[in-house]
């Protein structure tokens, strides 16, 4: 093969005068993150790329209609020991997206949206209580054999310490004696490989035992509040209807 014919094999090169808006994709290096104070509860486990993140008008329209929120309305517990415990409990009395699904939502129609409203409308007819796992490997490099592995246990004993609280896994209390639990638990594992090495499973449920104790009454609901304003637009309606009737 000719000397110019490999030259033109060679890979594109990126112009000087385009240069890659890293900020648009969320990808710029800012540094390391700020420290948050301890017990601190206003703090979100989304990544900074997520919260910048737009749904499409499909998936928006959808989340409106059924009131699912983003997984940047996730909130931090207080009182977490990250040192001891690797991982990062926030909840939402709403239900939120996955984060692992931001890539079928938006911010254009992904050929397979129809197949997230899909799931995400069953969710919601059956599901009170959403909870995700979500391991990330940014801390350790951790690659997605372990990354799975740490999201399967501690799946697991977040599901016992809900039944040890007297809830199933969806948040429906086991004997009918409670409120069901309505919302969104999200538990990320900062160091799957923490998780798998070291971290004993008994202590790990006691853990979140304490956290679930704290989780009850927080999204306790008898019944969900009206998804964007219908409800309240009709029992406005019907107040002022019988106010109107009352004059007469």
């Amino acid at each position: 093969m000719s000397r110019q014919t490999l030259s033109r094999l060679k890979a594109p090169q990126l112009a000087a005068g385009f240069p890659i808006n890293l900020e648009t994709l969320g990808l710029a290096a800012h540094g390391p993150p700020a420290q948050q104070p301890p017990g601190q509860a206003s703090g979100t486990t989304t990544p900074h790329a997520a919260q910048g993140f737009s749904l499409s008008e499909t998936a928006a329209k959808f989340a409106r209609r059924e009131n699912i929120g983003h997984p940047f309305a996730l909130r931090i517990l207080p009182g977490q020991k990250s040192k001891e415990f690797p991982i990062r409990i926030s909840i939402c009395p709403r239900h939120t997206f996955s984060f692992y699904h931001l890539k079928y939502l938006g911010p254009f129609d992904h050929p397979l949206i129809d197949k997230m409203i899909h799931f995400y409308t069953q969710e919601k007819r059956t599901k009170p209580l959403w909870c995700y796992v979500h391991g990330f490997s940014a801390t350790d490099g951790s690659n997605s054999v372990v990354r799975q592995s740490s999201e399967r246990a501690v799946r697991a004993a977040l599901f016992k310490a809900l039944n040890a609280a007297g809830y199933d896994s969806h948040g429906r209390s086991l004997d009918g004696s409670k409120q069901n639990l309505h919302g969104t638990i999200r538990v990320t594992v900062l160091e799957p490989k923490a998780i798998m090495r070291k971290l004993d499973f008994e202590k790990l449920v006691g853990y979140l035992s304490g956290f679930v104790s704290d989780i009850v009454p927080r999204l306790s609901s008898s019944s969900p509040k009206p998804s964007h304003g219908r409800g309240e637009r009709r029992q406005r309606t019907n107040s002022v209807d019988s106010v109107n009737k009352d004059r007469q």
